[in-house]
């Protein structure tokens, strides 16, 4: 019988795209963005563009990071849900 894969293969470097939602009067691009480099180090040129959007009380901010491995992302995350109005990450 063939193996079935669950999940998709991953190479690595990977850029990927991550969205931060927090609360619009405490969240600010500049706080992910510096964490971002903290964890990561530099990224491409252009990486450290991002897209906002906004309702109400809340804003999404959607960055493009690229990964170097696969242990990278957890503690990246991890940092990023302690910054202030952090609400969720997608």
């Amino acid at each position: 019988m063939d193996e079935v894969r669950l999940r998709p293969e991953v190479t690595y470097p990977n850029r990927v795209p991550m969205k931060i939602i927090g609360r619009q009067e405490e969240l600010r691009p500049e706080m992910v963005m510096q964490t971002i480099l903290a964890h990561l180090g530099p990224q491409p040129e252009g990486e450290e563009q991002h897209r906002a959007s906004c309702k109400g009380a809340y804003i999404s901010y959607t960055f493009w990071v690229t990964l170097p491995n696969d242990q990278a992302e957890t503690p990246l995350r991890e940092a990023i849900q302690k910054l202030p109005g952090v609400v969720m990450q997608l």
